[in-house]
């Protein structure tokens, strides 16, 4: 019987099994997202940007390369429309579904198929980045992560030419799609410079490194200050602030244990990490991923640290640092193995069990209460477009004055005429909320005398 039942668990948790949570988990966040539509950030690739203007590819978004989410966009835009925010939302969700299979079996491959199955559920659920799982304009974070593990996928085997080729065409693919890309270079950088094997081929990585610094020099110049300044001692300043906090938060989104013991756990794993490095067991992985997510929060630190409260705790950067924080983990422990003493093995199981029974509820709790703020900013959204759409506009309203959240009224009647009635959703018109007289009242007040710019945005 114990050896039936072991069999069933080794089908459930293998790669078939994976599949079918995959498509559910497709399914149930395509059907979360429902009733959300295109904000902010959005309107900026459907009001201004062209695929008639190659300039229009490279120009960056704030300090982003964003080059692949700029066509993905537009190609969407021309040919589907704007009429509904679906098809935007399943093209980030099966991306997502991407990334969550590479986690599977990156952590299969470490740590074995019975930590890999959990591990990649909880990310396909992670509701700690919830901004990267219900915004479409985040296709450039998930599909910069996406490529970029798909990277340190082809680093677990053989070090050839043609696979050292590849991945640096994936890093290339990386870095054109977000500025999380820098992150997944340096992992896989460091990984490189770390491994015997792989030590060799590190003059591949100057393609990548050269065409982003190509990049930067020819159009990202421009948007790296749109914040601030990150090149002054003051910007400096708030990066030790970034990594600790930003570490923090990656640790809390994996164990469930929130930013206050996120903090104990991520300092228990540097800590660990130190030790290793002392007697040159520590895997490279480990080494290049940990770095990163430093470089990551150092980096943001120094780009947007004035720029709202709480920053460092954006969902956004937390999809990001707490992925790899999980597969810097997997390949620091290894495969873990039951305890010898028969007595002590219930506790470890009930040990294991409650961890992962943690980090599901955390991050199911962050998955509702991000989907219930995506869906007000919906409202907000709708509200606006309502308004901005009514004609006539209130008496002494300024058309061309930007809405913030949307374009300008007049811009509004321009695209919606060219491109379809973001006010629903062709697709699915019974999950499009009635707005409250509230946020309608607000809405029409913003028209009238405009919009303010948002300083708050969400933190864990």
């Amino acid at each position: 019987m114990t050896g039936r039942v072991a069999r069933v668990a080794r089908v459930a948790t293998g790669p078939r099994g994976f599949a079918v949570v995959a498509a559910v988990g497709f399914a149930s966040l395509l059907a979360l997202g429902a009733g959300m539509t295109f904000f902010s950030d959005e309107w900026a690739f459907i009001e201004s940007r062209s695929l008639g203007n190659v300039a229009d590819w490279f120009r960056p978004h704030n300090e982003h390369w964003s080059t692949l989410p700029v066509l993905l966009y537009r190609a969407m835009v021309e040919t589907i429309g704007i009429g509904s925010y679906m098809p935007f939302l399943a093209v980030l969700v099966a991306l997502h579904v991407g990334v969550a299979a590479i986690v599977y079996r990156l952590v299969g491959r470490r740590s074995g198929q019975s930590w890999a199955f959990p591990a990649g559920v909880l990310v396909l659920f992670f509701g700690s980045g919830f901004e990267n799982l219900f915004w479409g304009f985040q296709t450039g974070f998930v599909a910069s992560v996406l490529f970029g593990l798909l990277a340190l996928d082809l680093t677990d085997g053989e070090a050839t030419d043609r696979r050292a080729a590849t991945v640096t065409g994936l890093l290339l693919l990386s870095l054109m799609a977000s500025g999380a890309g820098i992150v997944m270079s340096i992992a896989v950088g460091l990984e490189w410079l770390v491994t015997a094997r792989w030590r060799r081929a590190i003059p591949w990585l100057a393609i990548p490194a050269f065409s982003y610094l190509a990049w930067y020099v020819g159009f990202g110049r421009a948007g790296v200050t749109t914040m601030r300044n990150p090149f002054t001692l003051t910007a400096a300043a708030d990066v030790p602030a970034f990594i600790a906090g930003g570490t923090a938060n990656a640790a809390a989104g994996i164990t469930g244990t929130g930013v206050a013991g996120g903090s104990v756990i991520a300092g228990l794993i540097v800590v660990w990490a130190i030790a290793r490095a002392a007697t040159e067991s520590l895997p490279g992985r480990t080494f290049g991923l940990l770095v990163a997510i430093g470089m990551q929060y150092g980096l943001i630190g120094l780009v947007r640290g004035d720029l709202f409260a709480g920053q460092v705790g954006y969902t956004r950067y937390t999809y990001v640092s707490g992925i790899l924080l999980l597969l810097a983990v997997s390949a620091l422990v290894g495969r873990p193995t039951m305890p010898e003493n028969p007595r002590s093995r219930p506790f470890a199981v009930a040990g294991a069990i409650s961890l992962v029974g943690l980090a599901f509820a955390y991050n199911t709790a962050l998955l509702v209460g991000g989907r219930a703020l995506f869906l007000d900013r919906a409202d907000m959204t709708r509200a606006l477009l309502i308004s901005g759409l009514h004609r006539p506009l209130p008496a002494g309203t300024d058309a061309r004055r930007s809405l913030v959240l949307v374009p300008a009224p007049a811009t509004l009647r321009e695209l919606t005429d060219a491109y379809g009635d973001a006010r629903t959703d062709a697709l699915v018109p019974g999950a499009v909320r009635a707005i409250p007289s509230d946020v309608q009242a607000e809405a029409e007040r913003r028209v009238r005398e405009g919009a303010p710019i948002p300083r708050a945005e969400p933190d864990q």
